[in-house]
């Protein structure tokens, strides 16, 4: 399957809450997504011009969302529930949707250049 989905390995777990950790080699700015129940973000593909968007990675923190893609090159096409805490790492040539069931919140290792040098629509 060419969307990498893997769940956020939890650390720890007591009356508190969790704690979860994930690892990255990716520096620099980072945006949080906040986005409200029925909204669509996405809608768009990366070219794999900008290495911040190939793949793209995604944290999903709070909420649920359905992932909706379709390979640009084989035409394979999915749509898959996400229930947070979730990790989604898209590659290039891949149109994707995100879909807000419910208030999600999201991190995007990538900047907002990186992904304005890198979007294009159908």
């Amino acid at each position: 399957m060419p969307v990498q989905v893997s769940p956020i390995d939890v650390k720890a777990l007591d009356e508190r809450g969790a704690l979860h950790y994930f690892a990255t080699d990716r520096t620099g700015e980072f945006l949080l997504v906040y986005r409200n129940a029925g909204t669509v973000s996405g809608q768009h593909y990366h070219k794999g011009i900008s290495a911040g968007k190939n793949p793209e990675d995604m944290l999903l923190v709070q909420g649920k969302a359905n992932l909706h893609w379709k390979d640009l090159e084989t035409n394979e096409e999915k749509t898959i529930e996400l229930i947070a805490p979730i990790r989604v790492q898209i590659p290039a040539n891949i149109w994707h949707e995100l879909t807000a069931i419910t208030d999600i919140v999201f991190i995007e290792l990538n900047s907002l250049s990186e992904g304005s040098e890198d979007t294009f629509r159908i």
